[in-house]
């Protein structure tokens, strides 16, 4: 005999795998091709323009936003909208506001693979059951660990898959994904130009103090 599931945890399994296979699914690591295949489907979702984008990133409310200019090089930045009522999105919705009821989502390409998503939840925000769902969509044939503290790392997570090919990080409004080496790519650029710094003070204080 089967053992007995409760019914409310049940119908909570049902909920995160319902969001996890719905058409906001993206995956690090999918191509551009295959990102938009879905989350763009019935024009659920659209492709957001880049002055729009801009503008968007460039809000104080996105965590990142003085990290995008450590971005790799060659890197592609595509910005999205999915509504969250099933209804068809529209780039009027942009017209009152930069993050309209429904999903933003940030995708990095770098040689035509995601490597970094920032989703955003407006509106309502982002329920426990979506982050799930989320997740659920991401962990690919691994599972998540929970991080309690992250060295080394520019973007910061506070989970990361077993098989170290992609982190995790919700702040805020957004969850964030990304492959190691995009963050150590970001981190390695932050180094460089402490080093220079360090290096310039210290030129500088030979100045400062001479005579004392």
């Amino acid at each position: 005999m089967l053992p007995l599931i409760p019914l409310r945890r049940f119908c909570v399994a049902i909920t995160i795998t319902a969001i996890a296979c719905t058409s906001l699914e993206a995956r690090i690591g999918d191509s551009q091709s295959t990102l938009e295949g879905r989350m763009l489907r019935d024009r659920a979702g659209i492709s957001v323009p880049s002055s729009i984008m801009k503008q968007s990133l460039d809000h104080k409310s996105v965590p990142y936003k003085n990290l995008i200019e450590y971005f790799p090089e060659r890197c592609e930045n595509e910005y999205y909208y999915k509504v969250a009522d099933g209804k068809q999105a529209s780039a009027s919705a942009f017209d009152d506001t930069l993050f309209p009821d429904g999903w933003t989502i940030h995708v990095v390409y770098y040689k035509g693979q995601s490597v970094f998503e920032a989703y955003r939840r407006n509106g309502e925000g982002m329920t426990r059951f979506e982050e799930e769902g989320l997740l659920e969509a991401q962990k690919g044939g691994s599972h998540w660990q929970r991080v309690q503290q992250a060295n080394n790392t520019a973007l910061g997570y506070s989970f990361e898959r077993a098989d170290g090919d992609v982190r995790a990080i919700r702040k805020g409004p957004y969850l964030i994904f990304y492959r190691p080496e995009f963050d150590e790519g970001i981190k390695t650029q932050l180094d460089e130009e402490k080093s220079e710094k360090d290096t310039e003070d210290m030129e500088k204080v030979k100045e400062s103090l001479k005579g004392f």
